[in-house]
């Protein structure tokens, strides 16, 4: 995954697409379990949008490849460090939470899983890994990328996609427990990173009607699971 392919997507207007909005959403109610002062560091920050939810009790890190990305986040968290999550420079057991969203899934196989690895060496044994990436399951989501791709115009670079089983095999190949999984954004998006059908409020307002649905890591665009360190009740 090159620093190139990133610099393009964070140098450009962003609209705050739905996804984001479960995103935004979930980090919310992350945090209302966090005790105050914790370390998080998230992993591939991007624009460090949901470091901004977390650094006004928290000690936060925003880690990334781009300097675009830590330009924008650098507003967000506390610390932006620029590196990779290969070499995270964290000692071991650093952290309360170890987090990212839309990472993993540009690493072929063992790449994923050593990324995971690192991820879980700076987490301490009573804190938590959270990993979210695209969803084999969600057809619509495979059936935009199908056309993006067959149209030239993806913009991600290399991508895979998980399915509920395959993450939660790659977390316990990292040496990692599997506490929950769970999906977010389960309806067809009204707005992506740079298009907008509908306007933020009302995507608001329809985007509630989300949370009564069951199973959604079954069908829904991510699949994510929360983790801890293996022998860790």
């Amino acid at each position: 995954m090159g620093e190139e392919i990133w610099e393009k997507v964070w140098t450009k207007k962003l609209i705050t697409s739905d996804y984001s909005l479960k995103y935004l959403d979930f980090m919310r109610e992350i945090e209302k379990n966090l005790p105050w002062g914790s370390k998080i560091l998230e992993a591939g920050c991007g624009t460090g949008q949901t470091l901004a939810l977390l650094s006004e009790r928290h000690e936060t890190v925003g880690l990334d490849i781009s300097p675009a990305a830590l330009a924008l986040a650098q507003h967000s968290c506390r610390h932006p460090v620029l590196s990779s999550i290969f070499n995270i420079p964290f000692k071991e057991n650093s952290f309360d939470l170890v987090y990212n969203s839309g990472v993993i899934e540009h690493f072929k196989d063992p790449e994923n899983v050593k990324a995971i690895k690192e991820m879980a060496r700076i987490t301490k044994p009573s804190g938590k890994v959270i990993i979210i990436v695209p969803n084999t399951l969600c057809l619509w989501y495979m059936a935009g990328k199908y056309v993006a791709v067959l149209l030239e115009n993806f913009e991600f670079g290399y991508e895979e996609d998980y399915s509920p089983i395959r993450l939660e095999q790659a977390i316990n190949r990292a040496g990692m427990n599997v506490e929950k999984i769970f999906g977010l954004q389960a309806l067809p998006p009204m707005a992506t990173n740079d298009r907008e059908i509908l306007p933020l409020n009302i995507r608001e307002h329809l985007g509630r009607v989300e949370r009564i649905f069951p199973g959604k890591h079954y069908y829904a665009y991510t699949v994510g699971i929360i983790a801890r360190k293996t022998g860790v009740v």
